[in-house]
């Protein structure tokens, strides 16, 4: 394929290191990838797509093998790495490199900082700013298959094919808002997220923790252990071999016997009754671990009934300063921040306690002080006109 447009097949890693070199002089380069995550312990990394300014290419995995000089490009702190939602394709890069990129532009946080739904697909982005329609007609592509169609090469590329376009466009209404610098923060944080999320304890992240004795948690940490080699093993994705309710049901009942295992609902699957003796002997372990041991439990809150009332007002006004900023109220904050400020705000000893993440970084200058007035009585939220794009107003108030 000699035409720039249609792209190059990288199959071999002496093309891919002519092709890294090029993406390296150029300083800035956009990628994606597709992956398959259904059937395996990990995702199954098919294709990377490439965009510089200048060519367009995709690099087969399976052909190239070792694909640490890519990631070596990828996380290269002197180049800026264009992406649409990063988190998954970054977290694959980490799954095999065990390394996050510096620079990461973006382009999906980037479009909610200046007034965009969050978050947006690639495809509605595209049309949105630069009126270009992509196809999805290779949406159900099985991309470990060989050899792909010209059809769904360009669908690939498509991921790519307009990523810089869009950061160029996007970067200069950050910079006329005044908001780049937040959305570089945003940007690094997407990064460290994805960090916390590897190197934490993941059996932390199991519902209903909160139901479990000290005891129960250590149950589920040795069966969460326990699935993960599991199904490592068997290269099957961890909840084909045990699901999250059933494991934290087991945590929760410490059985003794296979008998006690088999009056659980669902457990009674070939898949499962054969590992009854391991699971057994997990949840004996942690029958047997000292108290001292033991993990901690998570942090309950007693929340007052009105806790829930007030974030609804507060989430009103965030709605309300968010519209007339042109921002994602989606990517501002959650229920949940919300209702961690109102938390923090009844907390007798809140001032020894970290700050809520409404008051740190900019959204404390962009929002977080306005809830905190409207939280304290200072500011009140006013019906001017419903049938108005700004319906409300955020007004001092003095009782």
């Amino acid at each position: 394929m000699n035409d720039p447009a249609a792209g190059s097949m990288i199959t071999t890693r002496a093309r891919l290191r002519e092709l890294l070199d090029r993406l390296r002089a150029g300083g800035r380069f956009a990628f994606d990838t597709e992956f398959v995550s259904e059937d395996t312990y990990e995702p199954v990394l098919c294709l990377i797509q490439v965009a510089s300014a200048s060519e367009l290419a995709v690099i087969d995995p399976e052909a190239v093998g070792d694909l640490s000089p890519f990631w070596d490009l990828v996380c290269d702190p002197s180049l800026d790495v264009v992406m649409h939602a990063a988190g998954e394709d970054l977290r694959i890069g980490h799954l095999r490199s065990g390394r996050l990129p510096a620079r990461v532009f973006d382009v999906q946080i980037a479009a909610g900082m200046v007034g965009r739904a969050y978050p947006l697909s690639l495809g509605n982005l595209t049309s949105q700013i630069l009126g270009v329609s992509l196809s999805n007609s290779e949406t159900r592509t099985d991309w470990r298959r060989r050899p792909l169609t010209q059809a769904q090469l360009e669908y690939a590329l498509d991921d790519v094919r307009y990523l810089l376009p869009l950061a160029d466009r996007l970067e200069e209404r950050l910079r006329v808002l005044g908001r780049l610098e937040w959305a570089r923060a945003e940007f690094l944080d997407q990064i460290e997220t994805i960090r916390r999320r590897a190197d934490a304890d993941r059996w932390r992240r199991l519902p209903s923790l909160a139901q479990l004795s000290r005891r129960g948690l250590e149950a589920a940490r040795r069966l969460w252990d326990w699935r993960d080699d599991e199904a490592r093993r068997r290269n099957r994705p961890v909840r084909q071999v045990m699901r999250d309710d059933l494991l934290v049901s087991i945590a929760k009942r410490l059985p003794r016997s296979r008998k006690d295992l088999e009056a659980l609902r669902d457990f009674n699957r070939p898949g499962l009754t054969q590992h009854a003796q391991a699971i057994l002997d997990a949840v004996d372990a942690s029958r047997a671990t000292p108290e001292d041991a033991l993990p901690d439990l998570p942090e309950r809150y007693e929340e007052p009934p009105g806790v829930g009332t007030v974030a609804n007002l507060l989430s009103a006004a965030l709605a309300q300063c968010c519209a007339q900023s042109e921002i994602a109220g989606s990517l501002v904050a959650s229920v949940g921040d919300l209702k961690q400020l109102v938390r923090w705000r009844l907390d007798p000893d809140r001032d020894a306690r970290s700050l809520p993440f409404l008051l740190e970084g900019w959204r404390k200058d962009f929002c977080g002080r306005l809830l905190l007035d409207v939280l304290e009585g200072r500011a009140a939220l006013r019906v001017v006109n419903p049938a108005s794009e700004f319906p409300v107003a955020l007004e001092p108030h003095n009782d």
